[in-house]
């Protein structure tokens, strides 16, 4: 048997656009409580948490032009930094905050960066304690390339003996550039990498490049709460609506996805389809979550309410372990009806456990391409809005939605044509919040491979994200245009909405409980 030690690096993020968002990573949990089960020594680190992590941000000025990145280091702090961006924000226009901020000086891309989590030095000590044969790293999203690449590099420095393991999003769709880029890596694993992790560890397996391929959920284990239980994780989420003192936990009941959406990585996985957990399965691992003193879980399923069948028998469980819920996974919109609407405003009335919180996006589709996404969706689907009302008013429910702004097909006439409609409808009751994003053209997706050309610079790693601009459209040809529009709008709507840390990087609100 080996020795196997997950981890999950620090977070490098843009300090100007994007606010620090964590949680548990469940692909590296799911691994990590396999192995367990088949008898190897594992640990899990999350890097960006563990021993106060969370605390501990440093600043960097980066300076990318080509392919070369310079980077030094700033003296001030992160909570200094937001406090002199955001009164900037407050006191100026949308130019004149975007002028002073823009990531887009001429041929170079500046931005300020945050490092949170660990040290190298305290994770490398770590490692030397734990004395693993493989270190699995989860490259879970292109924005945090730069972390995952030198936490692996100084681990093989120091410990040439140790394999080194990649997998996640940008390695799934990007491995042989990673490779070329990262000869020192010995093994890659694209797709889902639950079906070969255990032959790998175990020696029957030595190809450098593996392809897990899509993976049914039949494949996955119970999730083993011990094996993150020290990580102390924290009550306030970061990237979540509130539980409000409750212990909390990510979960999913279903994993792919019955849409194909071009914007998405789950949609466009070759092979993808709505996998379901086995039901006994789901309620033993409640068992489990309720013994480990979980009293919320956080949903992270592309599907939730795909069948009512499955609604039902989710509701039930929930409902039979008395856990509160919310879903930050995304709730989807046009399957949202008054069956589906009468079954949730009845479990909050009559369990003990309650649904908090509800995203709902009104993504583009194929069929409104060119369009304004939220725009074409109220014409269509008129009764599921007064549904949102209902979640609101009969079973206080927050429900917030968002807009990505800079598709490929955008103008900035529709930016401003969705700006408006959700001001009214947060007006009129049927919304609490509407966030702002940015759209990304994230390696893997439909968007990447037909708009790559319109990525101001690949080497952008930390523009790969939902908040930070790095691209540019037909329409909208400068990115820092996009910058402003995302300014103007969260401006505009912050003047009628609550925002927080966790949705945005221009927060007007603090949440009432703090622990």
């Amino acid at each position: 048997m080996s020795n196997v030690m997950f981890i999950k690096p620090a977070l490098e993020t843009d300090a100007t656009w994007e606010m620090v968002r964590t949680s548990s990573y469940l692909g590296i949990w799911y691994l990590a409580s396999l192995l367990k089960e088949k008898g190897h020594n594992v640990m899990y680190l999350d890097e960006v948490v563990r021993n106060g992590g969370l605390g501990r941000s440093v600043l960097f000025q980066t300076k990318l032009k080509g392919s070369e990145l310079s980077r030094y280091q700033i003296d001030i702090s992160l909570e200094d930094y937001r406090k002199e961006k955001n009164r900037f924000f407050e006191q100026n226009t949308p130019g004149e905050f975007t002028k002073k901020y823009t990531a887009f000086k001429g041929d170079e891309i500046v931005r300020t960066i945050a490092r949170t989590g660990n040290s190298l030095e305290d994770t490398l000590r770590k490692v030397e304690a734990f004395s693993p044969d493989y270190v699995g790293v989860p490259l879970i999203a292109s924005t945090n390339y730069r972390t995952a690449v030198m936490l692996g590099k100084s681990i093989k420095k120091s410990f040439p003996g140790v394999k080194m393991i990649y997998g996640g999003q940008h390695i799934s769709a990007c491995w042989e550039d990673f490779l070329k880029e990262n000869d020192w890596v010995d093994h890659l694993i694209t797709g889902d990498a639950i079906a070969v992790i255990d032959s790998l560890v175990k020696g029957e397996i030595s190809d450098r490049v593996i392809h897990g391929e899509f993976q049914s959920m039949k494949q996955f284990p119970l999730l083993d709460y011990s094996i993150i239980a020290d990580t102390h994780y924290p009550i306030d989420q970061a990237y979540s609506y509130p539980s409000f003192g409750r212990k909390s936990t990510d979960f999913m009941f279903s994993k792919g996805c019955f849409r194909k959406c071009d914007f998405c990585v789950a949609g466009s996985q070759k092979g993808n389809y709505t996998s379901y957990l086995d039901w006994d399965l789901i309620d033993e691992q409640f068992k489990v979550f309720k013994e480990s003193g979980i009293e919320e879980i956080i949903v992270q399923d592309d599907a939730f309410i795909y069948k009512k069948d499955n609604l039902l028998k989710k509701l039930g469980l929930l409902n039979k372990y008395g856990f509160y819920w919310q879903i930050t996974g995304g709730f989807d919109f046009e399957t949202l009806n008054t069956s589906v609407t009468d079954l949730l405003v009845d479990f909050n009335k009559t369990s003990s456990g309650k649904l908090t919180g509800l995203y709902m996006p009104f993504n583009p589709r194929s069929w409104n391409k060119g369009k304004s996404a939220t725009g074409t969706m109220v014409n269509r689907y008129e009764n599921n809005f007064e549904c949102m009302k209902r979640l609101r008013e009969e079973a206080d429910v927050y429900v917030f939605t968002s807009d990505i702004l800079g598709t490929p097909e955008h103008t900035a006439e529709i930016v401003e044509n969705d700006m408006e409609i959700h001001k009214q409808m947060i007006k009129d009751g049927y919304l609490d919040a509407a966030l702002t994003l940015s759209a990304t053209m994230l390696p893997g997706t439909s968007w990447f491979n037909a708009n790559k050309h319109n990525v101001v610079n690949v080497h952008d790693y930390s523009g790969y994200s939902l908040f930070a601009t790095h691209h540019r459209t037909k329409n909208i040809p400068d990115p820092s245009k996009i910058e402003e529009l995302v300014v103007k709008r969260t401006k505009e709507l912050n003047s009628i909405q609550d925002t927080y840390n966790w949705q945005t990087a221009f927060p007007n609100s603090v949440w009432p409980y703090k622990g």
